[in-house]
C-alpha cells in the first residue's frame, strides 16, 4: 500500500513537472486591439406643422354679418414636435390689411390687423388664448407668458397631444360704424415656434 501511495506521489510530481515545463515553454501573446470612434450629433428639433388649408376666407355680404361678425371655428390646426422646451407665437405680418382689389371708392381702405381675432385651444380643449384676442404685428405668446423657463416641454403631438396640438378659431366683426371700403383684403398670420430661452 505504501508503494502505491509513493507511486501516486511520483505520478503527481511528474505531472506537475510536465505542466510547469509546458507553461514555461508556452508563449503568451499580448492582446491586439482596434478602436472605433463613435460620434453622436444630437440636433435640436423644432417642427411646426400646419395640418390644414393655409387659406381662410371670410365673406361679408349681409348687414347681420357686418354687425355680428363671422366666426370660423377650428380652421387652423397646428402640430408641434420638439426636442427642447418651446414657445408658440402668433402675430399679424403687418399693422393693416392689404387691399388687393377695390369694389368702391367710398369709405376707408385702411383696415387694421386688429380686426382679425384668434382663439387657440390645445389638444385637451383648454383655451391657450383666453377668448378671442386681436392680432397686431407684435408677437403674442400662445402658450404662456414670454420668459425663460415658461415654455412647453419637449415632445410630440403623437404622444402628448394635449400640449403639442392646437386648433385655432378666427373671428372678424367689421361693424357698420368703421365704414370700410368695399373690396378684397388680405393679411398674413404668422405662427412661430421658438426655443424657450
Amino acid at each position: 500500500m505504501k508503494k502505491v501511495a509513493q507511486l501516486r506521489v511520483l505520478a503527481i510530481a511528474a505531472l506537475l513537472a510536465v505542466t510547469t515545463a509546458f507553461q514555461a515553454n508556452a508563449q503568451v501573446l499580448p492582446d491586439d486591439n482596434e478602436f472605433v470612434y463613435v460620434a453622436m450629433d444630437l440636433q435640436g428639433v423644432l417642427d411646426l406643422t400646419l395640418a390644414t388649408d393655409p387659406n381662410v376666407e371670410f365673406t361679408f355680404n349681409t348687414i347681420p354679418s357686418y354687425v355680428n361678425g363671422i366666426i370660423k371655428p377650428n380652421v387652423t390646426e397646428l402640430r408641434v414636435e420638439s426636442t427642447v422646451p418651446w414657445d408658440l407665437y402668433v402675430q399679424a405680418e403687418t399693422t393693416n390689411w392689404a387691399q388687393l382689389q377695390a369694389f368702391s371708392s367710398a369709405g376707408t381702405s385702411t383696415v387694421p390687423s386688429t380686426l382679425l381675432e384668434v382663439r387657440v385651444m390645445d389638444g385637451a380643449g383648454t383655451s391657450a388664448l383666453n377668448n378671442f384676442t386681436a392680432l397686431t404685428d407684435a408677437r403674442l405668446d400662445i402658450v404662456g407668458t414670454v420668459g425663460a423657463g415658461d415654455g412647453v416641454a419637449a415632445g410630440t403631438y403623437l404622444t402628448t397631444p394635449d400640449s403639442h396640438f392646437f386648433r385655432v378659431d378666427y373671428r372678424i366683426v367689421p361693424t357698420l360704424t368703421a365704414q370700410y371700403q368695399a373690396g378684397f383684403y388680405g393679411l398674413n398670420v404668422i405662427y412661430t415656434l421658438a426655443e424657450d430661452l
